[in-house]
């Protein structure tokens, strides 16, 4: 529930967490972003109601937390909270097990209605 209401917004994201354990992740992430064919990569963790996270772009820009957030909505746009609820178990089971919540993402389609 506590990463639902972080990455919906309702919740603070936390910039300790993010210092602590997620900065260190910066760099391999941006690696392994390098050797697959997404635009981005999402990157998600939990601890003790605390909840951080981060956006790798295609061009190897990170993006933190709030920013983060913000650029998940424009990369996504409506489909964003289909996303977020597709994703959420996927990042819990990931968390759960010890494990940083982590996926390729791709921009989303825009509708030509």
């Amino acid at each position: 529930m506590e990463l639902y209401e972080a990455l919906s917004g309702r919740n603070p994201l936390s910039i300790d967490l993010y210092v602590e354990v997620l900065v260190d992740h910066e760099q391999a992430l941006k690696d392994s972003l390098n050797k697959d064919a997404d635009d981005a990569l999402l990157c998600v963790l939990a601890d003790d109601g605390d909840v951080a996270m981060m956006v790798i772009d295609w061009d190897g820009s990170v993006y933190r937390n709030e920013n983060a957030l913000k650029k998940l909505h424009t990369m996504w746009g409506k489909s964003f909270e289909a996303n977020l609820r597709h994703l959420l178990p996927i990042f819990s089971e990931h968390i759960c097990q010890r494990n940083l919540g982590v996926a390729g993402i791709k921009w989303a389609q825009e509708s030509s209605d």
